[in-house]
């Protein structure tokens, strides 16, 4: 039995995992990006492994064989680790996104390096010198 609205959850489901933004939508001080990437990075990887670590404890058994059980159990797994639409998809693809936020993150941090280091080397040798 696929998972429909008719049981409530596809606007819940959509709306309990949050975006990741871009790099262009969050403001950094340029000498903390690589900071903000590792930490980044961290926590998806934490997400990550807190996915495997649980979510073979989330997919559950019918406690009977009646038709209630069968199917109330059947729909629980499928909005937890069923098809596109699941908790466990939602959660991999925000990972993801995550990993992606991180590897655009460092990706700023070197062109920001670069620039900066072009400009200073447009200004040449100007230094103020003693009279």
């Amino acid at each position: 039995m696929p998972f429909t609205t008719e049981f409530g959850g596809g606007e819940q489901l959509n709306a309990s995992v949050p975006g990741v933004p871009s790099a262009r939508d969050i403001q950094i001080a340029p000498d903390k990006i690589l900071d903000v990437a590792r930490i980044i990075e961290e926590q998806a990887g934490a997400l990550q492994g807190k996915l495997a670590q649980h979510l073979s404890a989330l997919r559950i058994n019918a406690p009977s064989e009646d038709v209630v059980s069968t199917n109330v159990v059947e729909v629980w797994n499928e909005v937890i680790a069923g098809d596109e639409g699941s908790y466990e998809r939602k959660v991999r693809a925000y990972v993801q996104e995550l990993r992606s936020l991180a590897e655009q993150l460092r990706k700023a941090g070197g062109t920001y390096q670069l620039d900066d280091e072009e400009k200073a080397a447009s200004f040449g040798d100007r230094r103020v010198y003693p009279a």
